[in-house]
């Protein structure tokens, strides 16, 4: 059952990083920002993902 678990928390993950990346895009598409702006967003939404993986790497699935 593990093997299964952790095959399903994979695919959560990345599905969660994949809609974290498409809320960078939306924030490009729709505010003004000049490059640095946009490097400083994407970087808070990288740290965000590597947080998140850090604390539920090891948590148990409901």
């Amino acid at each position: 059952m593990g093997l299964l678990e952790d095959k399903i928390k994979q695919d959560l993950m990345q599905n969660i990083f994949t809609s974290n990346l498409k809320t960078f895009e939306t924030i490009d598409s729709k505010f003004k920002l000049n490059n640095e702006d946009k490097s400083k967003v994407l970087d808070l939404v990288s740290k965000f993902n590597e947080e998140l993986n850090k604390l539920l790497k090891n948590a148990k699935l409901s």
